[in-house]
């Protein structure tokens, strides 16, 4: 029986480890994008020089920002992480979640006025899940005015209100300023995060080690501030 058991055993430990490695070469190949481009585009954390940190357009008191779109597969899956890592930032300092934003608006930037609505509606955080599943899930274009319409109806959104606040300069502000901090920093893919305006991480391992990560960031930049 014991003979039997062990080659059982030795494979079902061999399917695993191949299946971590497929998983980890997938994830290194179509998230970090380590098998193409140029060394910069591999690299998973760079900074800003000391003259451009000077002219960031990030706020002040934005110490972590997450950039993400509304059509970022893994920014839905890292939701919960992230929110696990707001609620561990040190007292004092907060991490806020920007749209990717361009000029054009497309691509991953489609769906950037619908946040920015939302957001100075004061509902974002509350429809976030639900605009993920729309535009992922169920593949409605949300930056369609009849389609984003009828999902707004579903959520039970005064449309009148969505359109009335989407003219408003606040939304105006808000875009312009995720377009802004987009385009300072190069950003070309979600999710990525943007630590003391001065460091730019994409994810490089799970979390919560990724949060350490980052959390070691605000560390080291407080300390320098000390010396």
């Amino acid at each position: 029986m014991k003979k039997r058991i062990l080659p059982i055993l030795a494979y079902t430990v061999f399917v695993a480890v191949i299946s971590a490695l497929i998983t980890t070469a997938w994830f290194h190949y179509f998230v970090l994008n380590q098998n193409s481009g140029s060394p910069e585009e591999q690299q998973v954390l760079t900074s800003l020089s000391a003259d451009k940190l000077s002219k960031s357009p990030v706020q002040d008191g934005q110490d972590i920002i997450e950039i993400f779109s509304y059509g970022c597969h893994f920014c839905a899956l890292n939701e919960k992480n992230v929110e696990a890592l707001e609620k561990r930032m040190p007292e004092g300092k907060k991490l806020v979640r920007l749209h990717f934003s361009l000029d054009n608006q497309g691509g991953l930037a489609r769906f950037a006025p619908v946040f920015a609505t939302l957001q100075v509606m004061g509902i974002e955080e509350a429809h976030r899940e639900s605009a993920y599943e729309a535009v992922l899930k169920n593949k409605i274009d949300l930056g369609d005015a009849e389609k984003r319409t009828a999902w707004l109806q579903e959520n039970k959104i005064s449309v009148d209100e969505y359109n009335k606040v989407s003219q408003t300069p606040e939304v105006k502000e808000l875009l312009d300023y995720m377009t802004k901090v987009t385009q300072y920093y190069d950003i070309n893919a979600t999710p990525i995060f943007i630590v003391n305006k001065k460091w730019v991480a994409i994810q490089d391992r799970e979390f919560p080690a990724f949060s350490d990560n980052l959390l070691s960031l605000l560390e080291h930049d407080k300390a320098l501030e000390k010396e």
